[in-house]
């Protein structure tokens, strides 16, 4: 029996990942379908325009996913036309031509002082979505998840909003809309328990989630709500091994209006991705406000007075994620923690040891971090099977892949055998062992491992291995 271990990758070569399809930092980009702007910050901007501003401000940050929101507001009494479709499939387009994808949230209001004025009838948002199915069909390689929204402001499920409308023939209408290997991410967990009843088994399995209120504790509007002792909760978290998980933060200047500190504290922020399994987090909130122009006094006061607070200190001088990119984090506190990590991952490739931080760890880790940890075979017996044995480190299960197939080929690249694992197979902390069955054939020279996407994208592994073409290639001849 013969038996390869390929190094893993060394930590100095870490940023080779962060290409990786389908998880890690996501942007927050805005599209008004009508009129081709902008929104918010942006709305005096070509959205277009806008969106290339967001990523060269986070370039070195290198994002791969982009949440984006199409408002439909101009259409809230009328089908979606031509304008529409036109500049929604430009903008996506644009996206897919940056090597991103999105997940994808429409939503009607805008203007939360105000809602009702911007809130269109149940049967205008059917007709949208059966509209839009065609949309998602057409650029599904191109949408990691689409988000629910549809109701109340930012098409976030707000309370009131959901008690004036009809949300599971939404639900139901969407998920006949979106194709079946695209999750739907809901913003609370009650949002799936309600309308489970009305859904199959294999649409419930389709439910994702997005969480827009992180911040390291645990709190009423989180997901899972704040009880982290609670059936509910507990149950949530299990499902989270099996669907894509994203988050964002709070705005920087709410940290001392929820937690009373200037920053959100790292340990029990990175405790919660780990739990939650989390594949995807904002770089728009606690992070570049102020250079992004996200940043509105207006908010901030219209928040404090709707909090009731009245000792506000002060806006902080930083942010979260800023603070993180100077908080040092080793090995020592990982182990302690049991929070997954590769050894490289502090080591340059001579072996030197490297200093890390909160901020490092958060991005290399988000979603999937797959290692192959060794590859058996044996040379001497015709046609004999070869295991690869793979180990996932990220915090997450590679759920926006399609697959990971495995091949064998000889010198002159013909396949002796194939395989492949189901991303929810590789879920994180474990070793997973893959056998190969062969064919008759010559000696196996190569052994191929490849993360596809549904875009056709190849995935890196986290090993120092030959990528090409898509496909991680170990050579054992």
């Amino acid at each position: 029996m013969h038996t390869l271990t390929p190094p893993a990758l060394p930590g100095n070569a870490t940023e080779q990942l962060l290409s990786n399809p389908d998880r890690g930092f996501r942007l927050e980009a805005y599209l008004n379908v009508a009129t081709g702007q902008g929104m918010y910050q942006s709305a005096d901007m070509d959205a277009f325009a806008a969106f290339h501003q967001a990523l060269a401000l986070h370039q070195t940050d290198r994002p791969t996913l982009a949440q984006t929101y199409f408002y439909l507001t101009d259409y809230k009494a009328r089908p979606l036309d031509q304008i529409a479709f036109a500049n929604m499939t430009r903008y996506l387009e644009m996206v897919a031509a940056a090597h991103m994808k999105v997940l994808l949230r429409f939503a009607y209001i805008w203007d939360d002082a105000h809602p009702l004025w911007q809130e269109p009838k149940l049967p205008q948002i059917i007709q949208h979505i059966q509209q839009l199915s065609r949309l998602f069909h057409q650029f599904a390689g191109t949408i990691h998840a689409v988000q629910a929204g549809f109701i109340g402001p930012w098409g976030e499920w707000h309370g009131d909003a959901r008690q004036r409308t009809d949300e599971t023939v939404i639900l139901r209408t969407l998920l006949r809309s979106v194709p079946e290997e695209i999750q739907v991410q809901l913003r609370m967990y009650d949002m799936k328990t309600k309308n489970a009843p009305a859904l199959s088994a294999v649409d419930q399995s389709r439910l994702g989630f997005h969480d827009d209120f992180l911040i390291g504790v645990p709190h009423e509007w989180n997901t899972g709500e704040d009880n982290d002792q609670a059936v509910a909760y507990q149950q949530y978290l299990r499902d989270t091994a099996h669907i894509l998980q994203d988050g964002e933060m709070i705005w920087f200047w709410a940290n001392p209006i929820y937690l009373k500190t200037p920053t959100i504290a790292s340990q029990p922020f990175i405790q919660r991705l780990i739990d939650s399994h989390f594949t995807s987090l904002s770089l728009a909130h606690n992070y570049l406000e102020a250079q992004s122009g996200s940043f509105s006094a207006q908010e901030l006061e219209n928040e404090l007075h709707n909090q009731g607070v009245k000792d506000y200190p002060g806006i902080p001088t930083t942010t979260s994620m800023l603070a993180w990119q100077y908080e040092p984090i080793d090995a020592e506190t990982l182990t302690a923690r049991h929070w997954p990590f590769q050894s490289a991952w502090f080591k340059d490739s001579q072996g030197q040891p490297l200093q890390r931080t909160v901020f490092d760890y958060i991005r290399d880790y988000l979603g999937y971090r797959l290692q192959v940890k060794k590859i058996t075979w044996e040379p001497d017996v015709f046609a004999s099977p070869v295991q690869v044995t793979l180990h996932n480190y990220g915090f997450a299960a590679p759920l926006g892949l399609t697959t990971v197939e495995l091949l064998v080929v000889d010198t002159n690249e013909q396949v002796l055998g194939r395989t492949t694992l189901a991303p929810d197979d590789l879920q994180a902390g474990i070793d997973v062992a893959a056998m190969i069955p062969m064919i008759p054939g010559d000696q196996p020279a190569q052994i191929g491992v490849r993360l596809a996407a549904r875009n056709g994208d190849g995935g890196r592994l986290a090993n120092i291995v030959d990528h090409f073409d898509g496909t991680n290639w170990f050579a054992i001849h």
